[in-house]
Order: C-alpha cells, then sequence, then structure tokens
C-alpha cells in the first residue's frame, strides 16, 4: 500500500505572528466601522478568518487588544519617521528635526480616522475607556533625535522637556485641523508646518 505525501504548498496553518497580525487588521477595521464599545470580538474573529479560542490564544480580552492596536499604531509611526530622517546627511541635525515635525504632521492627518478610533478621539468612542499608555513610544523618539544634536548651545532646552512641549503643540494644532473643510487641509497644513517649524527653532535655539 502506498503511503500518501503531504503536498508540497504553503502549510496547513498561519504562523502565530501572522495570526495575530490578521486580528490586530480585522480589529482595525470593526472598530472604524463600529467604534470600540459596540465592536464583538466574535466578529473580529470572523474578519480575521480564526476561530474565538485563537483571539484568546493572543489576547486576554478586548481591552488587550486594544493596547496591542495601539502600540503597533506608534510603532509604525516612530519606523516611518526614522526612514524620513534617515535620508539626510547626519550632520543636518536641523533638517532632521524639520522632517520629523513635517512627517509628523502629514502622517497624523493621513491616518486621522484611525487614531482617533484608537484614542478615544471621535463621538462613537465617547464611552471608551481604554487610555493611551503614559510611555510614548512617538515622543521618546522625538527627544532622542533632539539628543542627537551636536553641540548644543549653553541656553538649550532640555531634551525632555522640548520633546513633550514640541510634540504637544504639533499635535494639538494637526488634530484642530481636522474641523475643517476637506478642500482646505493641504493648505493649512503647510501653513502649520511653517509655524511649528518656526517656534520649534525659537524654543531650541537654532540659529537661522
Amino acid at each position: 500500500m502506498s503511503q500518501r505525501r503531504s503536498a508540497p504548498g504553503r502549510p496547513r496553518t498561519k504562523p502565530a505572528e501572522e495570526r495575530r497580525a490578521d486580528l490586530l487588521d480585522a480589529a482595525e477595521r470593526v472598530f472604524a466601522e463600529r467604534g470600540i464599545d459596540a465592536a464583538r470580538i466574535d466578529e473580529i474573529t470572523e474578519r480575521a478568518g480564526v476561530a474565538i479560542g485563537t483571539f484568546y490564544l493572543h489576547f486576554g480580552s478586548k481591552r488587550d487588544l486594544m493596547l496591542a492596536l495601539q502600540t503597533r499604531f506608534i510603532d509604525r509611526l516612530v519606523e516611518r519617521q526614522d526612514a524620513v530622517v534617515r535620508q539626510l546627511p547626519a550632520d543636518d541635525w536641523a533638517g532632521r528635526v524639520d522632517a520629523w515635525l513635517s512627517d509628523a504632521v502629514h502622517a497624523y492627518l493621513e491616518h486621522a480616522e484611525l487614531h482617533d478610533v484608537l484614542y478615544g478621539h471621535t463621538p462613537i468612542n465617547a464611552k471608551a475607556t481604554v487610555q493611551a499608555s503614559p510611555e510614548n513610544a512617538h515622543v521618546e523618539a522625538f527627544r532622542r533625535l533632539i539628543t542627537e544634536r551636536p553641540d548644543p548651545p549653553a541656553d538649550a532646552p532640555d531634551p525632555a522637556m522640548a520633546a513633550i512641549l514640541i510634540y504637544g503643540a504639533w499635535y494639538g494644532a494637526t488634530h484642530a485641523l481636522l474641523h475643517h473643510e476637506a478642500e482646505e487641509i493641504d493648505r493649512l497644513a503647510a501653513e502649520l508646518i511653517a509655524a511649528i517649524t518656526d517656534l520649534t527653532h525659537r524654543y531650541l535655539r537654532i540659529e537661522p
């Protein structure tokens, strides 16, 4: 009797990391459509093509899933902006700071819907209780960029405080842009980038 051999090709099951990514991708879509509170775990697993049990192999609850989505969102921002910054010469520190700020505004506007769902900035999420971690990797990435400054002047502000203040300025102002008409966003974003760059240069004592 001949033995049946397994056909070559794709594995019968996906690796655990891919299953987890599928769940995260599905959750983003469901949360965006229904909001955090109304979204059900069975909806997410159905979109991801996995069983409920698989969900609990990766996440203890919907809250754990939400925190994982927030972490992935920030990690992707950090990776994106690190790539933007590294396109400039290492000795062009001021140019790197400007590029980081400009791309931060554009990245927020490009992913505003997802950001606001994840961080509870939209009416559909008004009752959500999940809060962002106080350890913000995006702020930390900006702080590290500030500390790369060669020979900072004696009156340069503390990098940690500077990162928090500048980050809060561009973040809050960019969020406010979303209240304007869509056709105005590009113009207002350009004006905001110019203003926040000027503010940053003044605060960090960057000579023209």
